[in-house]
């Protein structure tokens, strides 16, 4: 529950820096526009160590479990792993909302269900993944011509 709540909080440390880079005094000052800047990309780098920290956790905790299992003994109390692993994975390794939108797409997700892999996975409100799935279409069309 704690890496859970941590997890979140991190995330939404990385909301509060975006806004604040968008702010006009952010904006109509370069020093400190730098220094939020620098802000980001720090936090950037440490939720992909965070997340890796994270996978590999898991990859642990099922290990261990596998090793203290009776042959045939069914595993209970564990959370369920997300449908969108694929694309969480993406997201760590760096992928945008409009990527990860294209591959659930190429994977054979419908829309809705690709908005829900967005939403969940970057922490997007319904307005936010609708904007990057506008994106990620004009993006395709673009390439398509």
């Amino acid at each position: 529950m704690s890496v859970t709540m941590f997890s979140v909080s991190y995330e939404s440390l990385g909301k509060i820096l975006e806004q604040l880079q968008q702010s006009p005094e952010v904006r109509n000052s370069p020093e400190l526009a730098d220094h939020v800047h620098n802000a980001i990309l720090f936090h950037q780098q440490i939720l992909v160590e965070l997340e890796g920290l994270l996978s590999e956790r898991r990859e642990l905790e099922e290990k261990v479990s596998e090793l203290t299992r009776e042959p045939g003994e069914r595993v209970c109390n564990q959370p369920a792993q997300s449908r969108f692993v694929k694309y969480e994975e993406l997201r760590a390794r760096g992928a945008s909302p409009q990527e990860v939108y294209r591959a659930a797409r190429n994977d054979g997700l419908d829309t809705i269900e690709s908005i829900k892999a967005l939403r969940q996975i970057f922490q997007l409100s319904l307005p936010q993944a609708q904007e990057a799935v506008s994106q990620a279409e004009i993006e395709l069309r673009q390439h398509a011509a």
